[in-house]
């Protein structure tokens, strides 16, 4: 088994100094919400600073998964605490579901039941105030997730992009509504929570591939089997089984080899292999196992053909 030496340090500081920068920014995006739904009264402005104070509940338990998930593997947890990440994702889903029907319930309701609206110019200006501070933070956010890549860090800049939109359609609401078009207020409530709900079940889908031990994607699959390819006496990889916890990636597979190569010598191809498929990624655990080709009748991923059996299919 072979391991990376680099520890992913400028990950676990990437990720920490995201989720501290993101609760600040959100609190203050929460206090400038609050005041505009306050002040306007409409359930547009209401939508979206329902939807800031789930996104400050969910960075506050963020930023302690994060904590967690990049804690080093113990005795009690041997792949590490990657998953954590995942596991917290899969919460913000069911919180941004939950937010949605509520909201969508608000529309429907005000819609019914119109409430007056008023202090338009002031809920304007607050809200393109939030939106300044919004597009700065997925900026940092975007930064951050190419340099590491993390689903905590990708989950929550998925509410913030979301958050510009949403910004955008209350903007237009209360311009709506300041000319005379009432339903605008109800309608964009409504689409805001449809919105919320797209986005939940998005994210759930990318937290259960963490969970459920998803392979990873068919390119990088390949981009494995190609750095074996070159390798001497390398006949076939077979059993190939990757998945990903965090940021860590974790690989398994078997490495046909000549029945006559000695130990030995398979011990260092295999060492080769591992060191091969650790520098495809910043973190990467690798468990490969030598076969000889007479015990393998089909192979998963030939490369000489008269070694095996060629693959079905």
């Amino acid at each position: 088994m072979a391991q990376q030496d680099n520890p992913a340090s400028d990950y676990a500081i990437l990720v920490r100094r995201s989720g501290m920068f993101t609760l600040v920014v959100a609190v203050l995006i929460v206090l400038l919400k609050l005041a505009a739904a306050v002040m306007t009264n409409a359930a547009a402005a209401l939508a979206s600073f329902m939807d800031a104070l789930l996104d400050v509940l969910v960075s506050l338990l963020n930023f302690a998964a994060l904590r967690y998930a990049l804690k080093p593997a113990d005795d009690a947890h041997r792949f590490g605490h990657g998953k954590m990440e995942a596991v917290m994702a899969l919460f913000q889903a069911a919180f941004l579901t939950g937010a949605s029907v509520m909201l969508f319930y608000q529309g429907v309701s005000r819609y019914y039941s119109p409430e007056p609206i008023a202090a338009l110019q002031s809920g304007i200006w607050l809200t393109l105030l939030c939106t300044a501070l919004t597009v700065t933070l997925v900026i940092v956010q975007r930064f951050v997730i190419q340099r590491t890549g993390s689903l905590a860090v990708k989950a929550d800049s998925a509410h913030y992009r979301s958050d510009v939109l949403m910004n955008a359609a209350v903007i237009l609401a209360l311009f709506l509504v300041a000319n005379s078009v009432l339903w605008a207020d109800a309608a964009m409530a409504a689409l805001i929570a449809l919105y919320l709900f797209w986005n939940a079940l998005q994210l759930a889908r990318e937290s259960l591939k963490h969970l459920l031990d998803h392979e990873l994607s068919p390119q990088d699959r390949q981009q494995i089997v190609d750095a074996l390819q070159p390798l001497p006496q390398v006949l076939a990889v077979d059993q190939l089984r990757t998945r990903q916890a965090g940021p860590r990636v974790f690989v398994q597979l078997r490495l046909v080899l000549p029945d006559e190569l000695s130990l030995v010598r398979a011990h260092d191809i295999v060492d080769t292999a591992e060191q091969k498929i650790a520098a495809l990624f910043s973190d990467a655990e690798v468990i490969i196992h030598a076969d000889p080709a007479s015990s393998v009748t089909q192979a998963e991923y030939p490369f000489a053909p008269d070694a095996t059996a060629p693959a079905s299919g």
